[in-house]
């Protein structure tokens, strides 16, 4: 690069010999007057009028200024008028005398100039310009005179023309925009050997010159560049253990655009910068550049030796932690004997800045408020990297008095006060500060002050080594909600999205009312992107909301095969569509045929019936089921309606009415006798009744929230048909998010039912436990008939399931689960400790063709004859 230097240098030193060869004229000799002041100019003014006049006209390289010294010695006592102007002229030997009155007014300046040509006894008048009195407008005045001094006196020395030559491929108005030469304009050697640097600096040429010729328009300035070659060919050569994909990935060189040396220097530092990353402190990179018919092939050489990893971590001044505290805190870390696997010991330099951000922030958050991290520093060896960190811990302050100062709301002051975070904290605290600024402004928003501004003082006491901690409020005015606007919704209509909106045009604004907007319709999963935009209305107390959406696929077509427990090799088929023509409906057709089981079911759901918060749903199925001593056939259809009862706490009530033809059939012989009394067909009419509560953030991947409800069925009595009884299930799933985006949740359920009438209760509807959504790992789990061991069911039912989610791959919405399953049906009663347990693992996956399970289920307390684990697969909703 230093050769490059030297040759910029030589060019540049030979076109300035050129300009000044072809301007190689008499230098014009200029005397500047006095100029007469008028107005309410300073007399500071005129000198420096005068001044920057003179450096304008110099410029040019052909006009010397005559110093003021000696025009004013030849001045001295005498009135300057044109005709002693002339004479003075003359005396000194000036060929142009400059003379006239600036005027100054209410800040505006104007200059009225004339110019006297002393051995041709010629005057040009007229010469004016303004501007205003400072100094940026002073010196726009002085380079306007100028202009105007050289264009009417040196037309000769006026540009007529800028020609470029020698570009093919690099378009002439990209040369043309870096230079400030230009036609109609006053020539300079300055501006002329600046520009020659600038095009050089654009780095596409390998030789830039100018020659500069006179026309009788005015001077013709060419400015000849040689292009750089073309590059063909960009190679990295040398890397072993840095891919070749990482390294061109940070190369800025690109084949088939002209060779650029800038780009190419730019493009080794960022290699060098890839390997220290990656622990290659030591590797060295260079470049080739090889150069065939105006063709280039640019390649890149690594010398990558030996990868270096950090040897120590050192901090100096740190007497509150210790230095391992210190860098446990840190994600850059120290060489260890796992570095191999896990890369600790890498220095990045960027991920190293990160870290003395979270220990000042550490700091900050334990009372430390005049903490200073130093830039680390670091040197190296041939084998080892070693970290030096100078930290000035200062004292450790307490909290003092805690204020709220300013503007109040409807919410007491004191209450404020109770729920602020800084007042529970020993020692200052920083965090805790920007959540208490979060929620009162918060608090403010949520009574229509959207503009509110909290604005934290801390005073710091020395002596008592205490912070003050004032939080002054500014509410501004209320601000109502001026215009809602959807966008980007190109199938979904407004309507759907607007209905899940809880913030209303002519509201007041509202924060959490924002908040809950934006989580109901992230719950339809309509949208793979949701933004929430606020701007200021057309009055200061109006504001305009668009909700920006980026709509995701909502249809579904799968067909799949797979395994189960209970029907071994079965073939799933599924068509549905959770947004029907943007309607926000719900159609699905399903198919399920296994070894033992054949479903068949159709659904509709439309959630807003009647353009009301009245959900409904609509089922009809047809399904025939083996069971080890008898086959189930069923048939029917069922209606829900639901209605939110309590929308602030998301409680919601439904009523079904269910309708089944249910047909017990191919009884084995050794069946018990509860089954075969049941043989034949039978109608079942109920009516079931729900409340539910649902605080989940998401429908498929829940990190927090819960789900809650109670159900009663009755069948019969008064809504006829064969079968008569009642039956009560109540359910409570509760999700708590942990670190690295993993979720712990715990579910349990709780059945009872009797029978009504003196009739027994059908054995389908009786409790069974087994499979995917109850107990991993076992099937038919429930009371056995003493005397033939049938499983028949229980009239009892309890479960427990708690699972630790975990993201797979993040990406793709793969994840992984880890449970522990426990639970029994009884013919009465709840025995806790006659409870079945599993544990296991699985998949899960939120896949194009909807949510997959699969998952793996050991028995804990296997019995006699049974399978120590099973598979489960199923294509539907999570627990």
């Amino acid at each position: 690069m230093n050769c490059e230097l030297i040759k910029r240098l030589v060019l540049i030193f030979l076109v300035l010999l050129v300009a000044q060869g072809a301007l190689a004229a008499d230098r014009t000799g200029i005397a500047l007057f006095p100029f007469v002041l008028q107005g309410g100019a300073g007399e500071d003014m005129e000198p420096r009028i005068r001044s920057l006049l003179g450096t304008e006209l110099g410029k040019t390289g052909t006009i010397d200024i005559v110093p003021d010294e000696k025009v004013a010695q030849a001045l001295s006592g005498k009135k300057i008028d044109e005709k002693q102007a002339f004479s003075v002229g003359g005396e000194i030997g000036a060929d142009i005398v400059i003379m006239g009155t600036v005027t100054a007014l209410g800040g505006r300046l104007s200059a009225n100039l004339e110019a006297l040509g002393v051995a041709e006894k010629i005057i040009y008048g007229d010469i004016t310009a303004a501007g205003n009195t400072t100094d940026e407008g002073m010196t726009s005045l002085a380079a306007e005179l100028a202009r105007v001094i050289l264009v009417r006196i040196f037309p000769s020395q006026v540009i007529a023309k800028v020609e470029i030559q020698g570009n093919s491929r690099i378009e002439e108005n990209v040369i043309l925009n870096v230079m400030s030469v230009a036609r109609g304009k006053p020539f300079s050697q300055k501006d002329l050997s600046a520009d020659i640097k600038a095009v050089y600096g654009i780095g596409y040429f390998n030789d830039v010159t100018a020659t500069v010729t006179e026309s009788p328009e005015g001077l013709v300035i060419r400015l000849s560049v040689q292009e750089m070659p073309l590059v063909s060919e960009v190679n990295v050569a040398g890397n072993d253990d840095v891919k070749k994909e990482d390294i061109t990935a940070v190369i800025t060189v690109e084949a088939h655009e002209v060779l650029n040396l800038d780009k190419v220097a730019d493009s080794v530092e960022n290699i060098k910068n890839l390997y220290k990353n990656k622990g290659f402190y030591n590797a060295e990179v260079t470049y080739r550049i090889e150069e065939k018919e105006n063709k280039a092939t640019v390649t890149f050489d690594i010398k990558e030796k030996k990868k270096i990893h950090i040897k120590t971590i050192t901090f100096e001044g740190n007497e509150a932690y210790t230095a391992k505290e210190l860098r446990d805190m840190m994600d850059t870390s120290e060489w260890g004997i796992f570095s191999f696997i896990t890369d600790s010991g890498i220095l990045n330099e960027d991920k190293l800045k990160q870290d003395m951000n979270k220990l000042a922030a550490f700091y900050l958050n334990n009372g430390y408020i005049n903490i200073e991290i130093g830039d680390p520093v670091i040197t190296h060896d041939e084998k080892w990297l070693y970290v030096t960190i100078t930290v000035k811990e200062g004292k450790q302050f307490r909290v003092g008095h805690v204020s709220i100062t300013g503007d109040t709301i409807s919410v007491p002051r004191e209450k404020l006060f109770e729920n602020l975070n800084i007042t529970k904290k020993d020692h200052f605290d920083r965090e805790a500060i920007m959540k208490d600024i979060d929620y009162l402004t918060e608090a403010f928003n949520n009574e229509g002050y959207a503009y509110a501004a909290v604005s934290p003082l801390t005073t710091p006491r020395e002596e008592e080594q205490q912070v003050d901690i004032t939080y002054n409020i500014e509410k501004g005015e209320l601000v109502y909600i001026n215009r809602i606007t959807i966008t980007g919704n190109t199938v979904t209509r407004d309507k759907v999205v607007r209905r899940e909106l809880d913030v209303v045009e002519g509201d007041l604004y509202n924060r959490g009312d924002m908040r809950s907007s934006y989580a109901n319709i992230n719950r339809l999963r309509y949208f793979e992107e949701i933004n929430f935009q606020t701007e200021r209305g057309l009055e200061a107390d109006l504001m305009d909301i668009n909700v920006n959406v980026r709509e995701q696929p909502t249809g579904m077509f799968s067909v799949g095969a797979g395994y189960s427990a209970v029907d071994q090799f079965i073939v799933m088929t599924r068509v549905s569509q959770r947004n029907l023509f943007g309607r926000g409906q719900t159609l699905g057709v399903s198919a399920y045929l296994g070894s033992s089981t054949t479903n068949f079911e159709l659904s509709f759901i439309e959630p807003w019936l009647f353009d009301m918060p009245l959900w409904s749903k609509y089922e009809i199925w047809h399904m025939r089921r083996e069971y080890d001593a008898y086959d189930l056939q069923t048939m029917g259809f069922e209606t829900t309606f639901g209605y939110p009862l309590w929308k602030e706490e998301d409680l919601m009530g439904y009523i079904g009415y269910r309708f089944s033809i249910d047909e017990v059939t191919e009884i084995a012989d050794n069946a018990s006798t509860y089954v075969k009394e049941q043989e034949g067909e039978t109608t079942s009419s109920g009516v079931t009744l729900t409340l539910s509560r649902d605080t989940t953030d998401d429908i498929f991947f829940p990190s927090k929230g819960s789900k809650n409800s109670f159900s009663v069925e009755h069948t019969g009595t008064i809504f006829q048909g064969d079968t008569s009884f009642t039956k009560y299930q109540a359910t409570s799933t509760w999700f708590f998010p942990l670190p690295l985006e993993t979720v712990f949740s715990v579910r349990g359920r709780a059945g009872y039912l009797h029978g009504n009438e003196g009739k027994d209760v059908p054995i389908y509807e009786r409790f069974y436990l087994g499979g995917i959504n109850s107990l991993r790992g076992l099937r038919e789990i429930g009371p056995v008939d003493p005397e033939t061991d049938d499983v028949i069911g229980g009239e009892t039912m309890l479960n427990f399931n708690v699972e630790f989610i975990f993201p797979l791959i993040k990406d793709a919405g793969l994840k992984g689960v880890i449970f522990y399953d426990a639970g029994n049906a009884w013919e009465s009663g709840y025995h806790i400790d006659d409870m079945r347990e599993t544990a296991g693992a699985g998949i899960r996956w939120y896949s194009p063709v909807g949510p997959l399970r699969v998952e793996w289920g050991y028995v804990l307390d296997r019995k006699e004859d049974e399978p120590p684990s099973r598979w489960e697969f199923t294509v539907g909703m999570f627990m």
